[in-house]
């Protein structure tokens, strides 16, 4: 599958968005995709296209900006966990879910990360595991620091 990245093999899996690198919806349906989760905006996308493809959707949008600004460390404190919660939900399911935001690295890898990190692994950790399955994660402009910083406040 092209452009796609397994943090769990067959059950969580990344992706860039279709806003940089289209996508054919039914294709990845038919490759063992069941639900997205967009961590940007949803930009490119058409919810209805999902219900056609028999692909469960979500969109949570996290903060876009590199470097971050004032407020949106409380904003990824308010959404992270809501995109916890889809991704657990999909999981009691059993649907393999895709994380994208547009690069499909900072974004996707901090949601990524914190799902680690529920599972029980200590933050440094989970980064690490992010960035081995996803080299470019965290690379935007000083998101190598606000992932921890999102990570730590989150685990208050």
């Amino acid at each position: 599958m092209q452009h796609i990245f397994w943090l769990i093999e067959d059950k969580i899996a990344g992706r860039s968005g279709p806003s940089k690198d289209p996508w054919d919806l039914k294709a990845l349906k038919k490759q063992g995709i069941d639900a997205v989760l967009s961590v940007n905006d949803g930009e490119a996308i058409e919810a209805d296209d999902f219900t056609e493809a028999g692909v469960k959707y979500q969109c949570i949008p996290f903060a876009r900006n590199a470097p971050p600004e004032e407020g949106d460390l409380d904003i990824c404190i308010k959404q992270v966990p809501k995109a916890l919660a889809f991704i657990r939900e999909c999981e009691r399911e059993e649907l393999t879910v895709l994380i994208h935001c547009h690069s499909g690295k900072d974004r996707t890898g901090l949601i990524m990360a914190y799902l680690l990190m529920d599972n029980g692994a200590a933050p440094l950790h989970a980064v690490n595991q992010v960035r081995g399955v996803r080299d470019s994660a965290f690379s935007a402009e000083a998101w190598d620091q606000f992932v921890f910083d999102v990570l730590y406040a989150l685990q208050e």
